[in-house]
């Protein structure tokens, strides 16, 4: 993702535009596991030694607040974030605690046709979250 395009999802969503916030999102957006707070700040810390791990909780609760990313909670109570906002479901292994989308379009039509066709006694859905947990097998080289 160019520095263009960020710059405009964090405007767009009444947020200023800073460094701090630049270089979290981008690394949020690199990133295929959904990382926690810690581990973007990790990421991060080499290049950017003056931002704090405050700067980034801060930072990724503006981000959900203004809709950019949203929270996630693993199998281990650790919260977790994802910048990927459409219709998806998440794979999640038991052994290395990745999570990572799963985009399924036959999937994702049974659900929202499920949704319609059901009464779930008078509460909208506006949000399904599918999770398929198991175990990352390891590829096997032929």
């Amino acid at each position: 993702m160019n520095l263009a395009l960020i710059k405009e999802k964090i405007t767009n969503c009444g947020l200023k535009f800073t460094h701090q916030r630049m270089v979290i999102f981008l690394a949020l957006t690199k990133s295929e596991s959904h990382p926690s707070a810690e581990q973007v700040y990790e990421e991060i810390k080499g290049s950017n030694p003056s931002i704090s791990i405050a700067t980034v909780y801060k930072t990724l609760d503006s981000f959900v607040q203004a809709g950019l990313l949203r929270k996630t909670i693993d199998q281990n109570g650790v919260m977790r974030f994802d910048s990927k906002l459409d219709a998806h479901s998440h794979l999640y292994c038991k052994t290395s605690h990745e999570i990572r989308d799963y985009e399924n379009e036959k999937l994702e039509k049974l659900l929202q046709d499920f949704i319609e066709s059901n009464d779930f006694d008078g509460y909208e859905i506006d949000e399904i979250n599918v999770v398929f947990k198991g175990h990352k097998r390891e590829k096997t080289i032929n």
